[in-house]
């Protein structure tokens, strides 16, 4: 098999360069690490809840940053579509928690503290309609909360406290609706970072089917190593030989070129490195697997990636649809963000203590 370093000359995110222009502007995202980077999911909390209230715990925000709000960025990865504007009627607290994300405890009570403000009373926060990036991640965080009263973290570090109370919403559905909303999101898992591939399109379709083929890739860091989960569809079906296969590349830049004597299949990736992966496709052509072992690579690079199916007997074959995304850092040791959330009822005392949050702006 190829070798999976790549060249030096992809673009990488430089950590410092980010960090300076963050605090230097007075933004800052949670979790830091997803900042340039699309999260591992989507969300529908809090923004797409009517009765409802969550509190979530930012461990990763610089010290006496001067927060005046924050925002959310549309989902770019998992989920393509328009989401219509709506309105939300809410209210925010904010504290400084008594303790890490990681600490994080199902009593709404004792996650927070004294030092705290209502940064935002009651009132009906209206936000615009969103669409699906054209490239992960939003390049904006386009559905902003801005505060009343802005509030100042401690000059040492420590953990923000987000109160948010849900008391109704408004949308096109009609009113008070539970509301698919689509926020970025991201799931903090001991010892893996995941980085969810954006899918563009492209594909062709392989012999004996209608629709092109496709797949969902999602590259893995693991600390030590990275692993590239695959999920492909609509590839070359196996015929009982056992010789179709699945097989993935990978490169620095998108590309565009036709394959001779094919109808619509054209490699959409430069190709620094490909994989044929050892298990045949399913009679009708799906494959499930994971490539392991790959070594790390720093984190920032932008890989385009496409797979495809190829018959070694007969020689027939088909491309998949492009994808692209950026690496990962490794997983931080301990939960950067924490959300406690209580769906349904807004006076709750408790919630359901999770690690995953959508991802989130201060400015």
């Amino acid at each position: 098999m190829p070798a999976f370093p790549l060249p030096a000359a992809c673009a990488r995110v430089g950590s410092a360069l980010l960090l300076g222009s963050v605090l230097a502007a007075q933004v800052a995202v949670s979790p830091a690490d997803r900042t340039a980077c699309e999260g591992s999911s989507f969300t529908h909390f809090p923004l797409g809840r009517p009765n409802a209230r969550f509190q979530f715990l930012y461990g990763d925000l610089p010290p006496s940053m001067v927060v005046h709000g924050h925002s959310y960025r549309r989902d770019a990865a998992g989920v393509r579509g328009r989401v219509e504007a709506f309105s939300a009627d809410l209210s925010v607290q904010v504290s400084v928690a008594p303790h890490a994300p990681a600490q994080a405890t199902q009593s709404f009570q004792a996650n927070t503290t004294a030092i705290g403000a209502a940064v935002l009373p009651r009132q009906v926060v209206a936000f615009a309609a969103t669409d699906r990036p054209s490239l992960d991640p939003a390049p904006t965080f386009e559905l902003p909360v801005p505060y009343a009263l802005p509030f100042v973290l401690p000059a040492n570090p420590s953990t923000l406290c987000v109160d948010i109370t849900l008391f109704g919403n408004r949308s096109a559905a009609g009113i008070d609706r539970n509301l698919s909303i689509y926020l970025d999101s991201h799931d903090w898992v001991n010892g893996r970072n995941e980085q969810p591939a954006f899918r563009i399109g492209g594909g062709c379709v392989a012999p004996g089917h209608v629709q092109p083929m496709y797949a969902t890739l999602s590259l893995w860091h693991l600390g030590t190593s990275m692993q590239l989960d695959i999920a492909a569809r609509e590839a070359i079906g196996d015929d009982g030989s056992g010789l179709t296969r699945t097989f993935v590349c990978l490169g620095t830049q998108a590309a565009n070129v036709p394959v001779p004597g094919t109808l619509g299949c054209s490699l959409l990736t430069s190709t620094d490195v490909w994989y044929l992966l050892p298990a045949s496709n399913s009679p009708t052509g799906t494959f499930d697997g994971t490539l392991t072992g790959l070594p790390v690579l720093p984190p920032g690079y932008r890989l385009w990636l496409q797979t495809g199916s190829v018959h070694l007997g007969t020689a027939e074959f088909a491309f998949g649809d492009l994808s692209t995304l950026v690496t990962p850092t490794p997983a931080p040791p301990s939960a950067p963000a924490a959300r406690i959330a209580a769906s349904t009822d807004r006076t709750a005392t408790s919630g359901v203590v999770a690690f995953s949050v959508p991802v989130t702006q201060f400015f």
